[in-house]
């Protein structure tokens, strides 16, 4: 649990004066924990001389856990490792098991459990600042880096669909994740670990935030530095319902995809899930012109994932679409449409959107992979509905063909852009830009000549275009 020793006798005088003041002012401060304005039902309160503040709305700001037992009077504070229990109207609490003396006892003013702020900083580790203009009561985290740290996470990064990356130096592991739920969310903890000082500049209030708009797995993700002694870095991902997670390591590296439950590997050391097997469905009827849309995948604030070759696939997907248009405007039975046509980034509901106002015929997303190990090469063709399973297989056969590289078969998988769209609809990942070979491929024009000419030809063959 965090101590700041040498800040005892700053905050014995500190406390003092205030409790002094406040006691015959009456003042009721408002409480901020880095610089965020917390609210509580009940301010707040000086008794016997000391400052109460709520301890639920405290420990929820910092991200802890708080639970409250009613036949025994007891509220319990999970802080990683540590447990603090406070017992109303008493003022010995329990930390670790170990008797630990507050100023004034626990209280309950209007359901809400109040404790010492003394006892909050000491326990909580937090450093404090006392506006008396403003009658405020700032509290904020101390990032110190304890000398016990053996590892410092240097970039946690998001792929723009269903994975996460954490970059690290040193040695980083993670404790056995939670799950929790309103809202659903698992939270890693990786023990002797801080941030980076690039990271850490990124910080605001304690933490960095990211939201994500556009996956059908996860609605978002923070990081922080839960505990600094021991050193402890905590992400939490938002994740929708019906999801679960593979977790990959490599040196310097965790990768986190995130897919339906039942989608989960039953060996989660599988890098590669057995290959859907699928029978061809009948074709649909013949028509005098069909609708295709391509989705290049990502593009114009959204790279996508970096290849080995320090390009990006944004740059591939665009390639490889534009020479399927090239090649598809020459069917006289085919009307083919693109999602972009340059380096610009349409939402994935915009590209669903586009694609329904088209009444299209057919839809296919064009992507390339990544991983966080270098030796995973190979191309895999989703579905998601019932009725995209024949074009899977058509397409992923001469996907393939065009590649030539590793075979890793067609999957089920929620991607929006194929689960929302009433199409059949297929998304394609054509290669590992994570392995020096296929990035190789992907990025050389033959090859991508070869990958769209196959393509379209999968696409011809399944609408039964001659």
């Amino acid at each position: 649990m965090k101590r700041f020793v040498s800040m005892l006798l700053f905050m014995s005088v500190f406390f003092t004066l205030f409790a002094t003041v406040g006691h015959a002012a009456e003042v009721i401060p408002k409480l901020y924990l880095n610089g965020k304005l917390l609210q509580s039902e009940v301010n707040p309160q000086i008794i016997d001389n000391a400052t109460v503040v709520p301890v639920r709305t405290v420990s929820e700001g910092l991200g802890y856990q708080i639970t409250w037992d009613n036949a025994a009077k007891t509220a319990t504070v999970n802080h990683g490792n540590d447990v603090i229990k406070l017992k109303l109207n008493d003022n010995i609490a329990l930390v670790n098991d170990q008797m630990v003396q507050m100023d004034t006892t626990a209280s309950i003013i209007k359901g809400t459990t109040l404790v010492p702020l003394r006892f909050i900083g000491e326990q909580f580790g937090l450093g404090f600042e006392w506006k008396a203009t403003e009658k405020e009561v700032h509290m904020y985290e101390q990032p110190t880096v304890p000398a016990e740290t053996t590892g410092w996470i240097t970039q946690i990064s998001y792929d723009g669909g269903s994975s996460l990356t954490i970059n690290y130096d040193g040695v980083v592991k993670a404790n056995k994740p939670l799950l929790l739920e309103n809202p659903k969310r698992v939270v890693f903890d990786f023990p002797a670990t801080a941030y980076s000082s690039d990271l850490n500049a990124q910080f605001l209030n304690g933490q960095v935030q990211f939201e994500v708009t556009d996956s059908t797995y996860l609605d978002g993700f923070r990081y922080s530095l839960f505990s600094n002694s021991p050193a402890t870095a905590r992400l939490v991902i938002l994740i929708g319902d019906n999801t679960g997670y593979v977790m990959t390591e490599d040196l310097g590296k965790i990768h986190l995809s995130f897919m339906s439950l039942t989608d989960v590997p039953v060996d989660p050391n599988a890098s590669i899930d057995p290959p859907v097997v699928i029978e061809p469905e009948n074709p649909p009827a013949a028509s005098d012109v069909f609708d295709v849309v391509i989705d290049p995948g990502h593009g114009g604030s959204d790279p996508g994932a970096k290849s080995v070759l320090n390009m990006w696939e944004k740059e591939f997907n665009l390639a490889v679409s534009l020479k399927m248009k090239t090649l598809l405007e020459k069917e006289s039975k085919i009307k083919v449409h693109l999602t972009r046509t340059g380096d610009t980034y349409p939402s994935l509901a915009e590209r669903v959107k586009f694609a329904e106002s088209l009444k299209a015929d057919l839809f296919l997303s064009i992507h390339s992979n990544s991983a966080a190990s270098a030796s995973i090469m190979g191309a895999e063709t989703y579905y998601y509905r019932d009725n995209s399973k024949s074009l899977a297989a058509i397409i992923h056969k001469h996907l393939i063909a065009g590649t030539g590289t590793k075979d890793r078969g067609v999957k089920k998988e929620a991607y929006k852009v194929i689960k929302e769209t009433t199409m059949p609809a297929v998304l394609v990942e054509a290669g590992f830009l994570s392995s020096a070979s296929d990035a190789k491929m992907l990025f050389d024009d033959a090859s991508q000549n070869r990958i769209a000419s196959e393509l379209v030809a999968g696409i011809k063959e399944y609408l039964n275009v001659k």
